[in-house]
């Protein structure tokens, strides 16, 4: 991915005014409820293909990462994950 930028957004479909999971739920409310395609990790990794191998991953907004999304960087071959609370 050297000189190169993809993006994910966590958008959904149908935005909630609160997240319906509850705390320490799955994630399949954000699929069933709010219509998210998958998390921005996933997107990520959709747009950067086979670029994602020995990349960088930078995550911010949030001081963690689901085990789904952390799974998904390794087995795309992401060799760092940054994780940002504020945009770099």
């Amino acid at each position: 991915m050297a000189g190169h930028t993809y993006v994910g957004r966590n958008d959904c479909a149908n935005p909630q005014p609160t997240c319906p999971r509850s705390p320490g739920e799955g994630y399949d409310k954000c699929k069933s409820i709010c219509g998210q395609g998958g998390h921005a990790e996933i997107e990520a990794i959709k747009a950067a293909g086979d670029q994602a191998k020995g990349a960088t991953a930078v995550l911010f907004g949030h001081y963690w990462m689901c085990e789904p999304c952390g799974r998904a960087l390794f087995e795309a071959g992401v060799g760092t994950i940054k994780i940002l609370l504020s945009p770099p």
